[in-house]
């Protein structure tokens, strides 16, 4: 008898770590705000050719990284070409498991695709069989919405004069960042926030307009009205919202030289976006434990009768 109960417990010990297991797998990988574009005009690679075993060199290259270099790294082997960009405000490690996943969804959403490109919530991955280096590319362009909406005029017009400033200040950025984020008064106590992007191998001038691009033609025909958009591009990316989304206060001093220390770690946005992830982690290994311990004691109870 206590054999079989010990056979029980165990079972369904094994059982509850393995649904909770899978359950905290699923919420660090899945990413719901993920959207990506394949170029399916420029042709396929085929399994086990060069251009597969050059591709997986330049992601494990990628995923690699020690340094965070503010975000952005292009790399290039044999035929493949590839750009991958951070948000400037994250820390490596989530620069890293932002882009392992996007690394992981671009290659099951476009198998096989000579060229592609992955927009997740703190990166964008990026690879070709061209040149992408100093390349202005405004399409494809996309976008995610907030679903409030606001016929307020002059939440567009702050929203606007917002984005220019932050466009200039991001532009005139150096070689290894062009990023720039901040906030505006609306009405009441209610405040507008935004943050621009641009791959820093752009010229002033071409992530100026790749910015004002995603300001006017981006917002125009897929979020004018909302209260929160992200606008993607291949080259630049812009977001606004009517709540935080960046460390509050956080600032972001100018690069330094090419020649100088390149490393550069700030302040972890969004911390309660992923505190859940850790309570679940923290509340599985309690439950596993309890169920554990609880079994054993059955176990021993019975043997002792």
């Amino acid at each position: 008898m206590a054999s079989e109960i010990s056979r029980t417990v165990l079972f369904h010990f094994l059982f509850s770590g393995l649904t909770f297991t899978f359950l905290v797998t699923f919420a660090i990988s899945f990413d719901p705000y993920f959207l990506h574009s394949c170029a399916n005009n420029i042709g396929n690679y085929t399994a086990n050719s060069a251009y597969e075993r050059d591709l997986n060199t330049i992601f494990k290259q990628i995923t690699s990284i020690t340094k965070l270099n503010y975000g952005f790294y292009s790399k290039k082997v044999g035929e493949v070409n590839a750009m991958a960009l951070c948000r400037a405000d994250v820390k490596l490690d989530v620069c890293t498991g932002c882009l392992n996943e996007t690394i992981s969804r671009v290659k099951q959403d476009c198998p096989n695709n000579k060229e592609a490109i992955g927009w997740s919530a703190d990166c964008t991955l990026r690879y070709s069989n061209t040149n992408l280096s100093e390349k202005l590319e405004i399409n494809p362009q996309t976008c995610l919405y907030n679903t409030g909406s606001t016929a307020d005029e002059y939440f567009q017009l702050r929203l606007g004069e917002l984005l220019s400033d932050l466009r200039h200040k991001a532009a005139a950025g150096g070689a290894l960042l062009k990023y720039a984020a901040g906030n505006s008064s609306l009405r009441a106590s209610e405040r507008l926030y935004a943050l621009v992007q641009c791959t820093p191998d752009l010229s002033e001038g071409d992530c100026n307009h790749c910015l004002d691009k995603a300001a006017t033609d981006g917002i125009r025909r897929c979020c004018l009205k909302q209260r929160g958009c992200r606008v993607l591009s291949p080259s630049c990316n812009l977001r606004f919202e009517t709540y935080p989304f960046v460390e509050a206060g956080a600032e972001f001093p100018p690069p330094p030289s090419p020649s100088g220390d390149r490393q550069k770690e700030e302040e972890e946005p969004n911390k309660s976006k992923r505190t859940p992830v850790l309570v679940a982690s923290l509340s599985v290994i309690f439950g596993v434990a309890v169920v554990s311990i609880s079994g054993f004691l059955i176990w021993k109870r019975r043997n002792n009768q």
